[in-house]
């Protein structure tokens, strides 16, 4: 009886599932297996998340650009907007500056006086601005207002002691001064002339007129008028 139940007994242990048991080894290699198709599919992953970093960079790259392309646009229309003015600006003041000095040439004093003075006024800082405060005082020397001529080349000289005409308004300021009677003005006016200029165009006229406000001079012109 005992001896039976022995082989009932192993005879039940041998039909036993083989599952019953776990093969470590078996779960080792599943489990290797998970993670290097994990380790695939996150490098998948990462790659595909660096092509959309590039492609980001790429894309503000190309909207940096696009919005530079639209300011410098924007700031070349400004720029062409602008240089279109100051191209009419100066085409109406040399139009101005031109008339007065054809004014001025063919003797039509007061109106010159006019368009001299809008054009200093309208356009100060215009390029033919020192010369038309010359030919302005030029042209009241020319009328006789020798005051206001005076005052003119004066303030002439004062903005503009390295102008062209800087030698020529010495000259002619000293003949303003005779005109008003302040011949040691002219005089000192002259000798500066000379010796600044001395081969000023102007050097001979300014010596004639320098001898004949000398003192001995105008005694002797003085005595021939009396007699």
């Amino acid at each position: 009886m005992k001896r039976f139940a022995w082989m009932i007994f192993l005879g039940v242990f041998a039909w036993q599932p083989a599952s019953a048991g776990i093969n470590i080894d078996k779960v080792i290699i599943d489990h290797n297996k998970k993670i290097k198709r994990l380790v695939r599919k996150n490098k998948s992953l990462k790659g595909k998340i660096e092509k959309l970093e590039q492609q980001q960079q790429e894309s503000s790259k190309k909207i940096s650009e696009l919005f530079n392309l639209m300011e410098y646009k924007k700031s070349s229309a400004v720029v062409e907007q602008t240089m279109k003015r100051v191209r009419e600006h100066n085409k109406k003041a040399k139009k101005i500056y031109t008339n007065a000095r054809s004014l001025l040439v063919t003797d039509q004093y007061d109106q010159a006086v006019v368009l001299f003075k809008q054009y200093l006024d309208i356009y100060p800082e215009n390029n033919h601005a020192p010369d038309a405060h010359y030919w302005l005082a030029k042209t009241y020397l020319a009328k006789g207002d020798y005051q206001l001529a005076k005052n003119a080349f004066v303030t002439f000289q004062q903005a503009n002691p390295l102008h062209h005409k800087y030698s020529n308004s010495l000259f002619e300021l000293a003949r303003v001064y005779v005109e008003l009677k302040q011949t040691q003005k002219a005089q000192a006016l002259i000798n500066r002339m000379l010796k600044k200029f001395p081969e000023h165009n102007a050097t001979n006229r300014a010596k004639q007129l320098l001898s004949k406000i000398t003192p001995e001079n105008l005694s002797t012109n003085e005595s021939n008028k009396s007699n």
